[in-house]
């Protein structure tokens, strides 16, 4: 069967408008977060673009539709890069900056070849453009909380997928061009038509599975709500928002903030060794623990599911470190008096203030990049990051 042009692309055009529309509407019902609102405009963006090319399939003398469909193509590969941005609680004011830039050099470069630009004016900037987006997009979803995500493997591969078939397709474009038969069998419209439509679906249900994961972490709820779970730990946005209050109330006082990470990195493997239930129960009791133990007035928030955070004030004759030892040694007691199948190792990373600054999120990447390190290695230095 040979497919038109205008067919693969409106296939192409009705898949990511469906797919934008279920999006949407999950994001409205589920009241998103910052990364699921950023994914959902990647799809609306992509949904334009799509828009845009039908446009210019029907009406070839409107070269200002492929301009902005170029415009828009680039802009949902951003959005995508900009949702794990601020999936792993990183700011996201450079990075959009460095979208909208990279978005406005794609329209220019097809508005500057003009009305005889055609099919592909502007197209290397859009490749280019396309390729430098997912790299830095796959790049990010190997950091953080969102590396954590089983989920998150699979928007890897589908951003890997993009970066590299639009770096090859530049390649061949600019030795070989586009009438080559090399660039008419793998690289043209039809092909990334298809490729499209392969890539939308993967990256929204991969998308859906993080954002629940997400707005689960949240908890329900507004904005100015604080949301704990049954133990009493602070959900992760509650917690970074809790966090940032206290670090610039400390910082006007100047008083000091001490945070401790607790981290088990067994879980995966233990659901695998002894099924999802002992897992379950691990992490149950692990969370238990550590509020359990924490200090009296101590903020205890969860960084993902195999990962909280304490938090407290601290003077000059606070001695972060023995806090750091007893808490270790109590959560290690009480998951050993789980049951002789199995004791995770239990990593403690800490990090302070007077280090490393009032940034709140910073500070909670620190502490819990060290107690990763520590669950990794066995290691328990007790030291500051």
């Amino acid at each position: 069967m040979n497919l038109d042009l205008l067919s693969l692309q409106t296939a192409a055009s009705v898949v990511i408008v469906v797919s934008a529309a279920m999006y949407l509407l999950d994001t409205l019902m589920l009241k998103d977060g910052l990364p699921g609102r950023l994914w959902a405009s990647a799809y609306l963006a992509g949904t334009f673009s799509a828009l845009c090319y039908l446009g210019w399939l029907l009406l070839p003398d409107v070269y200002l539709a492929i301009a902005l469909g170029n415009g828009a193509f680039v802009a949902a590969t951003g959005f995508i890069w900009l949702g794990c941005v601020a999936f792993n609680g990183r700011p996201v004011r450079l990075p959009s900056l460095i979208v909208a830039a990279v978005g406005l050099i794609v329209v220019v470069a097809a508005l500057a070849a003009g009305p005889d630009g055609g099919d592909w004016a502007g197209a290397v900037a859009l490749f280019l453009g396309n390729a430098a987006l997912a790299v830095v997009g796959a790049v990010e979803t190997r950091r953080g909380a969102i590396r954590r995500r089983w989920s998150s493997t699979g928007l890897t591969l589908v951003l890997g997928i993009e970066a590299v078939w639009f770096a090859v397709r530049t390649v061949v474009f600019v030795s070989l061009g586009p009438d080559s038969e090399l660039f008419r069998m793998v690289f043209d419209t039809r092909v990334s038509s298809l490729l499209t439509i392969t890539l939308v679906i993967a990256a929204v249900v991969v998308t859906s599975a993080l954002r629940a994961n997400e707005s689960a972490l949240r908890g329900p709820g507004t904005a100015k709500s604080l949301s704990v779970d049954a133990d009493g730990v602070l959900f992760r946005e509650s917690f970074e928002a809790t966090m940032t209050i206290v670090c610039a109330r400390a910082e006007g006082a100047d008083e000091g903030v001490g945070l401790i990470g607790v981290r088990i990195d067994d879980l995966r493997r233990v659901a695998v060794a002894f099924g999802p239930d002992e897992a379950d129960s691990i992490a149950g009791e692990f969370r238990a623990s550590v509020r359990r133990h924490a200090p009296t007035m101590a903020l205890v928030g969860e960084v993902d599911a195999a990962g909280v955070a304490v938090a407290f004030t601290t003077t000059a004759t606070t001695d972060v470190r023995r806090v750091a030892r007893i808490l270790h040694e109590r959560v290690v007691a009480d998951l050993a008096r789980l049951g002789p199948s199995v004791v995770p190792v239990v990593g403690i990373g800490m990090a302070l203030t007077a280090d490393h600054g009032f940034d709140a999120a910073a500070l909670i990447a620190r502490a819990d990049e060290a107690a990763s390190h520590a669950a990794a290695t066995g290691t328990q230095p007790f030291g500051l990051v």
